[in-house]
């Protein structure tokens, strides 16, 4: 179930995956979010997690047009595990 603030549509890291395509992970989805907090990385303030508190461990929040331009910035930059959809880099 995504929710919808200010008109930006959240979701948690799994319902980010599942729309992100077969390949995303929502492990991956939430190193988005901690690459993000880093100064050091080029990842920087691209995905902002929202946690709120709530039952057991509460839930975070991830809004879907911050993840999706994230997932473009990853799939085209080198280096990382081989993704779904990429054309391979190995010549035949």
């Amino acid at each position: 179930m995504t929710i919808w603030v200010n008109g930006h549509e959240y979701g948690t890291a799994s319902e980010v995956a599942v729309r992100l395509g077969e390949d995303i992970t929502e492990d991956r989805v939430r190193d988005w979010a901690r690459r993000s907090r880093n100064t050091a990385d080029p990842l920087h303030g691209q995905l902002p997690a929202h946690h709120v508190p709530g039952r057991g461990r509460g839930t975070t929040w991830y809004r879907l047009d911050q993840a999706a331009a994230v997932e473009a910035i990853t799939r085209k930059t080198p280096g990382g595990p081989p993704r779904a959809g990429m054309a391979s880099s190995a010549s035949s």
